[in-house]
């Protein structure tokens, strides 16, 4: 994969975290003061991480080669 490439990718995927992130946020605005999370929140919760877990990944792939053994 050409360098420009590897970095478009690990752009996007900064975006798509980003976003996810977002998302979480609203969930922290939408159950303060005391951020107790219904079933369904707590869906989206562990979607949301998912997603960010897997973007950090790509991320660290695409910018820092394959690090983990």
């Amino acid at each position: 994969m050409k360098e420009s490439r590897r970095g478009e990718k690990a752009v996007e995927e900064t975006f798509r975290a980003l976003f996810a992130l977002t998302d979480l946020r609203q969930i922290f605005r939408d159950t303060k003061p005391t951020y107790e999370l219904d079933e369904e929140q707590r869906g989206k919760v562990k979607k949301i991480l998912e997603t960010v877990k897997e973007s950090l990944k790509i991320i660290e792939k695409e910018l820092l080669g394959d690090v983990h053994p």
